[in-house]
């Protein structure tokens, strides 16, 4: 019998996992973020079944629906325990999306954050049920156990994984539904489309308005909520414009061979200018949902 003690390995939270699968599973690469965290070397993991990395306390009705949805041709979240080399274990959001080529799937890519204690506790809570719904009833039965836990409580899934992620209790009065974690991936994808483009030596890079990546769109949307009104909001729109600024530089200091300590120099400056945009966005979202609590 195993008495060695689990313990939870705690990342950054400004760090992203990233790997891609096949359609099957397969990992077909894993950035030094997900090694470094999960304890496997790149030689580990590519090629294995990503379920090398699944912990035992995750029903399996969770995955169900993640592969059910992705297959589908949609992007899905959910929040996740993972197992790590050495027995310990770690957990994280991760959203999960299809990579698709002429009407096929053929990839599959996952970006993860960690998650904050409010969210392992309630989440923990719901997959305990739903585990040991599974050890008596079929994977169809716990689906749908599943999906009459969240219309008791008048939530969609999508509801559901968006009130967590605002460290909003599920039974709590209607919330606001914004998930900055999917606005943060959405903004790492862009600035590493940029850096992936660059390094493949494509010519015709443009870097424009601000609401030329899914983070401005998503943002130009919210142009008519009330939370607008807060202070921080003029400083969202401020670092996320002197970011796309920034990006627009390196473009241009790439193409004309500067050198790479000046390059990581700009980057320096936008991660540093994206941390303070996305703590000026969750001002403005803890400070609309504590006014909405009292």
């Amino acid at each position: 019998m195993n008495t060695i003690e689990e313990k939870e390995i705690v990342f950054n939270e400004h760090d992203l996992i990233v790997s891609m699968t096949d359609r099957k599973g397969k990992i077909t690469y894993a950035n030094d973020i997900f090694c470094k965290i999960a304890g496997y070397s790149h030689e580990e993991l590519i090629g294995k079944p990503h379920s090398i990395v699944r912990h035992s306390d995750m029903p399996r009705v969770v995955f169900k629906l993640l592969w059910d949805t992705v297959l589908g041709g949609k992007p899905i979240s959910a929040f996740v325990k993972n197992r790590t080399k050495e027995g310990n274990y770690y957990w994280v959001k991760a959203y999960v999306a299809p990579i698709i080529s002429n009407g096929e799937i053929i990839r599959i890519i996952s970006y993860r954050r960690p998650i904050s204690s409010f969210v392992k506790q309630e989440i923990s809570k719901l997959y305990k049920v739903l585990s040991e719904h599974e050890k008596s009833n079929s994977l169809d039965e716990t689906f749908e156990f599943m999906l009459h836990f969240l219309k008791e409580r008048n939530l969609s899934y999508e509801q559901f994984i968006d009130r967590l992620a605002l460290n909003r209790s599920i039974s709590s009065p209607d919330a606001l539904n914004i998930d900055v974690d999917s606005y943060y991936i959405d903004h790492m994808i862009f600035k590493t489309n940029i850096l992936r483009s660059i390094a493949l030596g494509k010519k015709d890079i443009k870097v424009t308005e601000s609401c030329c990546c899914n983070f401005g769109k998503k943002l130009k949307s919210l142009e008519d909520m009330p939370f607008t009104l807060h202070p921080s909001w003029r400083k969202v729109h401020h670092y996320h414009n002197h970011v796309h600024s920034l990006m627009g530089d390196y473009v241009e200091r790439a193409a004309k061979s500067a050198t790479k300590d000046e390059l990581n120099g700009i980057l320096l400056e936008v991660e540093k200018d994206t941390l303070k945009l996305f703590s000026a966005l969750r001002d403005v979202i803890d400070n609309y949902v504590e006014e909405r609590s009292l």
